[in-house]
């Protein structure tokens, strides 16, 4: 049996069936939208700039969306068990019958308390702010040798946010090592200048339009190799010129995160719109998608730097190579859908300059680029010109038009072609290459 076991895949089909489902449900979730009480501990400012303005999202598997689950779940347990020891539990806030939730700066910074106590046994009078975790048996030892504030710092720091903002003096830290079912407890005690610190953070993360600084010097620190911020901080020649997940508004420079209103009669965060005639709130809706008058804010484009602007542009120049591009939307400009799709490498390079002339922008054909979403678009290769051929043949390509061969000037370093794959579904591939230099295959769907 054990020689049968390399043949048979690790997880069954109903097990892959769960992790879809958990996958399909943690993915539909709407992104929060505010910068979280439970993030504010963590030590990189830029990170949680990234974060608050929607410049990157954390991507997770199923069987993670499911271990958040397990957390939520465990919460359930422990306010029964308080209850049960005698303990008087609010685990809703009686004015609205939701869960707690904490608001400041405009709603900007936000948070989900577990709960709220009061007959805890070593100080039954006081009322305490609940914190509930979960940790493997590594860190759940950490906790035992150390506690919550040397341990754990961005959990003391969520505690500390929920008992300035709930006007609370202590947290009840109740934690279950998941490997053994032991428990750990502790009481926090709330610190006014270090809660004060929290919100000035918390602050000058919301009003700044650009990245802060980050918390190491390197790429290749521990704390950046594996976070999810590493591709839109540290940017890569042959990725995305600028990988965000998305177009929105929070990384536009016309809006702004208002720390004085709310929307309408809510408490969700107000942002508006410098590009609106009158200015005005705009709906979370509007907000997730953006409009075609979106312009990155500089300091998302870590490869070049502004030298001049106008409502609807910006001009950048290249650290590399003093190239000169347009950002914007327009004829001859590069929008941000594009560069959330084109290599940094191609973007200011003379001969991709011709490309997009030839294709035209607004005024003639809508460029290739245009064409596909930013979740459609895929690299199927990168690599050196000369492979190219190869390449395609691997991929099993038939090449059906050549939309722009050296841009007719003999001298020009670019090339694009479009290709239909052999089994005729339409499926479209652009290739723009920079001879002797770099190359790559893109596929996206018409």
């Amino acid at each position: 049996m054990g020689e049968l076991a390399k043949f048979i895949g690790q997880n069954s089909k109903t097990v892959e069936a769960i992790y879809a489902h958990h996958k399909r449900m943690g993915d539909s979730e709407p992104r929060r939208g505010y910068l979280g009480a439970s993030s504010i501990g963590h030590e990189c400012e830029r990170f949680l700039w990234y974060q608050f303005r929607g410049a990157c999202v954390p991507e997770f598997e199923g069987r993670l969306y499911r271990l958040f689950e397990t957390g939520d779940l465990e919460e359930i347990r422990f306010v029964r068990e308080l209850r049960a020891i005698g303990c008087e539990v609010l685990e809703v806030d009686p004015e609205t019958e939701q869960q707690w939730e904490v608001h400041a700066l405009g709603g900007h910074f936000s948070g989900h308390a577990d709960g709220a106590a009061v007959g805890i046994l070593e100080a039954p009078k006081t009322w305490h702010v609940l914190e509930f975790k979960t940790h493997a048996a590594k860190y759940f030892a950490q906790l035992l040798k150390v506690a919550v504030e040397a341990g754990f710092p961005k959990h003391y720091a969520q505690t500390q946010a929920y008992m300035g903002l709930m006007k609370l003096t202590r947290a009840l830290y109740l934690a279950r090592n998941k490997n053994t079912d032991d428990l750990y407890s502790e009481r926090i005690r709330f610190d006014s200048k270090y809660f004060k610190t929290l919100m000035d953070k918390a602050e000058r993360i919301i009003r700044s339009n650009k990245p802060l600084e980050r918390c190491a010097g390197r790429s290749d620190d521990f704390r950046c190799k594996f976070c999810d911020a590493h591709a839109i901080c540290w940017g890569d020649p042959a990725e995305a010129a600028v990988p965000i997940p998305f177009r929105n508004c929070e990384t536009c420079c016309h809006a702004t995160p208002e720390l004085d209103g709310k929307w309408k009669d809510t408490d969700k965060a107000l942002w508006t719109c410098a590009r609106q005639t009158q200015k005005r709130g705009l709906t979370p809706n509007e907000r997730q998608v953006g409009c075609d008058g979106h312009l990155l804010l500089p300091g998302l484009v870590w490869f070049a730097d502004p030298v001049d602007s106008a409502d609807d542009w910006i001009e950048f120049e290249n650290h590399a190579d003093k190239a000169r591009w347009t950002h914007g939307y327009g004829e001859g400009r590069w929008t941000t859908e594009e560069l959330m799709r084109s290599p940094g490498a191609a973007v200011g390079d003379r001969g991709v300059e011709k490309i997009k002339e030839a294709f035209g922008g607004e005024a003639r054909r809508t460029p290739l680029t245009h064409r596909y979403s930013p979740g459609d678009a895929e690299r199927l290769w990168d690599g050196k010109p000369e492979d190219i051929n190869d390449a395609l043949a691997k991929l099993g390509l038939i090449d059906v038009q050549q939309n722009a061969a050296n841009c007719e000037e003999e001298d020009a370093a670019t090339a694009a072609y479009e290709y239909v794959s052999p089994d005729g579904e339409q499926d479209i591939c652009v290739v723009i290459y920079k001879a002797d230099k770099w190359a790559a295959i893109w596929k996206g769907k018409m």
